[in-house]
Order: structure tokens, then C-alpha cells, then sequence
């Protein structure tokens, strides 16, 4: 536990390091990944009310994206590092309906069966026990909710392009990838969208 611990301790002070720079990824990745973003939501068919939790919010990309749409709804952004939520709230002050919340993924301080959607884009492979973190996710989400996830993998198939930037991705940001199709596969769940892109995954399920 001491180890876990000290490694998300880690991940927590490198995002605060780099906080300012997180959003050159996005350039680096040449706009894909909030492309990807866009079609991760519209293929979740979400509704424009509920309760809807952002998993490794960072800088906002994605929470500000889910507020938009979940316009007479709640959308809450957790993120581990305090300086990316910084950023997250300037980018999205004229969201009323987004808050932000400073905490463990892995130990979520909501009660069971809180919220009717749970996202996470570009975080699980970013994060140490991401079965953990979708533990977590599956008790505060209500019967019937859906999780959308989408994140590098850890094996990530023939050199290219993409790949290279994944790995270079990797290594900036201590990426270690997540294959989470076979625990997702054990749970209480229904497959709704499983899509292999060999860098990336997308998974939609439906909690039973």
C-alpha cells in the first residue's frame, strides 16, 4: 500500500509540475485527441440533464465539453493535482453547472450510486491500479449508467506515426497504457461500444 501510495503521490507532483504544459499534447497529437473526445460523448448518447462525473479532469478538455452538452445537468471533475484543476476552472468558468473536486480516482469520495454517467479520455493509462479506478467508478454509478473510457494501451502494436506519439506521450507523461477490456469483461456490466484502434481503446458498458 506504502508503494501505491508513493506512486500516485508521484503521478500528483508531476502533474502539478507540468501543469501549463499539459495542453501542448493536445497540439502534439494534432487536435486527434479532442476530436476523439467529441465522439467518445456523442457515442454515449448522453441526455442534457443528469449526473455525470469526469475522471481525471485535468485541464478541462473534456469536463468543459461534458458541461456543454449536460447543459441542465451536474458535471463534477476530479483530478489528483490541484495546479491542472487551476486550469481547469479558468477555461471553464462560464460553466455554472461543472464543479471540481481535488482527490484519488482510486478512492472516490462520493457515495454509491451517485452518478448516471462516469467518463475518463486520456487518464487511465496516465494513472497507477486503473482497475482500481474502475472499481471505484462501477460503485458510484447508478443501475443502468454508463462508463466511457478511452486511453492508450499498454501494447501498442506496429511503429507509426500515432505510435510514435504515443510512446513519446508515454514518456513525458509516465504513461504506462491500460488494457482494461478483460476486467472490464468480469464485472456486472453490458458491453455497449468496444473499439481497438492497437494504440488506443474505447469502452462503453452499461452497469447491470
Amino acid at each position: 500500500m506504502s508503494d501505491y501510495l508513493e506512486e500516485t503521490g508521484k503521478t500528483r507532483d508531476r502533474y502539478n509540475r507540468l501543469a501549463l504544459l499539459y495542453d501542448l499534447d493536445d497540439v502534439l497529437w494534432l487536435g486527434s485527441k479532442q476530436y476523439s473526445r467529441k465522439k467518445l460523448i456523442k457515442a454515449t448518447n448522453l441526455g442534457d440533464s443528469g449526473m455525470v462525473l469526469d475522471l481525471t479532469s485535468g485541464t478541462g478538455r473534456n469536463a468543459g465539453l461534458l458541461a456543454k452538452w449536460v447543459k441542465n445537468g451536474t458535471v463534477i471533475g476530479i483530478d489528483i493535482s490541484r495546479n491542472v484543476l487551476k486550469v481547469n476552472r479558468l477555461r471553464n468558468s462560464k460553466y455554472k453547472n461543472l464543479h471540481r473536486v481535488q482527490g484519488m480516482v482510486q478512492s472516490l469520495p462520493f457515495g454509491d450510486e451517485t452518478f448516471d454517467t462516469v467518463f475518463c479520455t486520456c487518464g487511465m493509462d496516465t494513472i497507477d491500479g486503473p482497475e482500481i479506478a474502475v472499481s471505484e467508478a462501477l460503485r458510484v454509478l447508478k443501475k443502468s449508467g454508463t462508463i466511457s473510457l478511452l486511453h492508450l494501451k499498454s501494447n501498442k502494436g506496429p511503429v507509426d506515426v500515432f505510435n510514435f506519439l504515443s510512446r513519446f506521450y508515454a514518456w513525458v507523461w509516465r504513461a504506462e497504457g491500460a488494457d482494461l477490456l478483460p476486467y472490464m469483461q468480469k464485472q456486472d456490466v453490458e458491453m455497449l461500444v468496444y473499439k481497438d484502434f492497437q494504440i488506443a481503446e474505447a469502452i462503453i458498458v452499461k452497469k447491470l
